[in-house]
């Protein structure tokens, strides 16, 4: 094209398409009150929208083509080309036959109008109609052939105009927004409702398929309970930030330490710092014996998996494709391995953290839910990427085993002079707290006698809570705290003798509410346990006239807290049991309307649990320490189980449980009882003649309460 021509070619352009607009205006005027004319008449706003969108965006305005239009249009090729598509779009608005009425726009009814008259309908219905769909569909590839031809430069045109809006309401159509506008904006608004409640629904299923436990609150409590320049000290340790640079090969960083040495703590610190540095997805689990299916690490991996999906959209692709085409329930084992693999493999840099991996029971070495084996399928995952990967637990050898494999492996041992500061810091919070009217000069000396003989132990420190009361005098108070044993085992060895001492009566009840405290599988009630106690595998009734007339807080610290002292303490409900409260009771509400029965009765300490577990068997086998543990594991899921289906035979517990609600309520024993004594079975191993007899007879079509439990479940045999 010659210049002079290409110049008649930019000046015609702006006029042509300045020509389409002032159409499009007429024939704004027009409005109807046709369900499926209204349709059509969205569609076709929509590309006209497009179409003003398209001229600013790309330099035409009032009428003329602006200095700082789109480079593209300064290709006469290009110019050509738009030219003949605004010139058949100019054409096709113009023509009266595309039009709603057979005179064209001019003779369509006025904006006044709200509907079309009855006559004017029925014709419309006839040929009107598929005038129009088809003027809809000619439309529409014209416009977006301007925007292949001519992509519009977002930025640029923003930038120029400040917004698009703004243009359109300023430039184009002066005054309130266009009928165009109100349903565009409408039509976006709804689009992108239903693409998030579709994202919405679609997470929700790979969650649930994923299998990830439901959230729990320790990494919530953990960082509560940190007292400000806390825990800031690993922040500056060489093997911490070795882990902590980019790196391009897989990094794994092991930091231990004994029991009680606020290691939960310091991880939901090293969580924060680690969202706070890192770029790249990040998740972490802490895994507890206070919540269901601890014996199990690769929980770890499905609640890993399910954040990187809600986080990374291409974690999401993953996972959806492989949910497309299985059709179970809950992933297998199998699949959220090779996930895991796949995903980390296909997203670069990414970290996770794990805490209280000594916590999982599932250490014997043959299962495929042990410690050893997930670590070596972690292990495989993670080997050819730049993953990143941090462990806090204590000392246990089939963890060190499993980490000393994994490329870019390092340790870090915490040490009494680590934690010194934090534990100074600590003592001194609960001293002031628990004795607000000494004098500072004191209380300072009593905060460094109890970080002094806590050996470096936080858990240690935070029993003390109980010693130190108000009442007592300066001397008195100085005194429980050199008595008190120095350690966690002295300490527990000084409540185990004090349980041995108790009356036959108390001592059992007290060995009863630890072992179910250590052996339930998820942390039972205040109610519940009260119920549980009164069960043993040989009662031939239940003992009704037993059961506590009121729990409250004189019920609570007699038959609870002062039996075990400093080995059982009772909390607020966690949150995955917290909206599970439906029992109904006349018990004092305390919190946020919790009952005082729905408070949950907890180990202190994880290390309690080992303590007992030593105890209540250390006279009576000899074995290597896992395959003790694994023992004393069964033994005690039998025991429960028994105890629960001992619970379901007796009437009374049906016949009470029905007076209150009709269904046992959620939070009752018999909930756990019917719920929970099959998963306690599962754990058994190999069982005892008298626990298959109790579930042949939960079986028998004749037993009366073996038909309440099958209505209770919704099971027909």
């Amino acid at each position: 094209m010659e210049p002079a021509g290409f110049a008649v070619g930019l000046s015609g352009l702006a006029g042509l398409f300045t020509s389409c607009l002032e159409i499009v205006q007429r024939y704004d005027t027009y409005k109807t009150a046709s369900r499926d004319k209204r349709s059509l008449d969205v569609q076709q706003q929509g590309a006209i929208y497009r179409l003003k969108h398209w001229g600013i965006s790309v330099g035409i305005q009032d009428g003329r083509l602006s200095d700082n239009h789109h480079p593209t249009l300064d290709n006469p090729e290009t110019i050509t080309l738009v030219n003949a598509l605004l010139s058949n779009i100019k054409e096709f608005l113009d023509s009266p036959n595309d039009l709603n009425g057979p005179s064209g726009v001019q003779n369509v009814p006025s904006s006044g109008s709200e509907k079309l008259p009855r006559l004017e309908r029925v014709a419309w219905a006839l040929s009107g109609r598929f005038r129009q769909t088809n003027h809809v569909q000619a439309l529409e590839p014209l416009v977006s052939l301007l925007y292949e031809v001519v992509p519009p430069d977002s930025a640029r045109s923003l930038s120029r105009t400040n917004s698009l809006e703004h243009a359109l309401d300023t430039g184009l159509n002066p005054g309130p927004k266009s009928t165009t506008q109100l349903y565009t904006d409408e039509l976006r608004a709804l689009v992108q409702r239903l693409k998030e409640d579709s994202r919405a629904r679609a997470l929700r299923d790979l969650s649930t398929w994923l299998g990830a436990p439901p959230p729990n609150d320790i990494y919530h409590d953990s960082s509560e309970k940190r007292l400000e320049k806390t825990c800031e000290w690993i922040l500056h340790r060489d093997k911490f930030l070795q882990w902590q640079a980019p790196t391009t090969t897989a990094k794994v960083l092991w930091i231990k330490g004994s029991a009680g040495f606020g290691k939960t703590v310091l991880c939901a610190k090293l969580v924060q710092e680690v969202e706070r540095t890192t770029v790249t997805p990040m998740a972490y689990f802490f895994l507890s014996t206070k919540f269901e299916g601890r014996e199990n690490p690769f929980l770890a991996m499905r609640s890993w998996l399910t954040s990187l999906v809600l986080e990374s959209q291409v974690a999401f692709d993953i996972v959806s494709k492989s949910r497309l085409s299985q059709h179970e329930q809950k992933a297998p084992q199998s699949t959220i391995i090779r996930l895991f693999g796949e995903i980390t493999m296909a997203i670069p840099g990414c970290t996770f953290v794990l805490d209280g991996l000594d916590e999982c029971t599932g250490m014997v070495d043959t299962d495929t839910k042990s410690v050893s084996h997930f670590l070596n399928e972690l292990r495989k995952a993670i080997t050819k990427t730049n993953t990143r990967l941090l462990i806090l637990s204590r000392p246990a050898a089939v963890i060190q085993q499993g980490l000393s494999l994994f490329p870019g492996y390092s340790i870090y041992d915490i040490e009494l002079d680590d934690v010194g500061p934090d534990l100074a810091a600590f003592a001194s919070d609960v001293v002031k707290r628990k004795l607000t009217i000494k004098d500072e000069a004191w209380k300072l000396s009593i905060a460094q006698k109890i970080k002094d003989r806590c050996e470096g132990q936080f858990q240690w420190v935070k029993l003390q809570e109980g010693s130190l009361r108000r009442g007592l005098s300066k001397k008195r108070l100085e005194k429980v705290i050199d008595e008190t044993p120095s350690g966690l085992d002295a300490l527990y060895d000084r409540e185990w003798n004090r349980i041995n001492s108790m009356g036959s009566e108390d001592k059992q009840r007290a060995l009863s509410l630890l072992r179910w405290a250590a052996f339930a599988l998820y942390p039972l009630t205040v109610g519940q346990i009260a119920e549980a106690v009164l069960i043993t595998e040989d009662c031939e009734e239940l003992p009704v006239d037993e059961r506590p007339e009121c729990i409250d807080e004189d019920y609570i610290e007699s038959m609870i807290l002062e039996l075990c002292g400093s080995l059982l303490e009772v909390r607020q409900p966690t949150i995955n049991n917290a909206d599970d409260i439906t029992e109904p009771g006349q018990q004092k509400q305390v919190g946020s309307g919790i009952l005082l029965r729905d408070q949950e009765v907890h180990l202190t300490h994880f290390s309690v649990k080992e303590y007992i577990i030593l105890k209540f068997f250390s006279t009576r086998v000899l074995l290597p320490n896992e395959t003790l543990r694994s023992f004393i594991e069964s033994q005690e899921h039998m025991f429960i189980a028994k105890c629960c289906l001992r619970y379901i035979s007796f009437m009374d517990a049906w016949d009470e449980t029905m007076q209150h609600d009709g269904k046992g309520g959620s939070r009752g024993f018999l909930f756990y009882a019917v719920m929970k004594w099959e998963h306690h079975y599962k754990l058994v191993g190999t069982p005892d003649s008298d626990l298959e007899e109790a579930i042949w007879t939960l079986f028998d079509d004749g037993s009366k309460t073996g038909y309440l439990w099958r209505q209770y479940v919704g099971i027909k045999l």
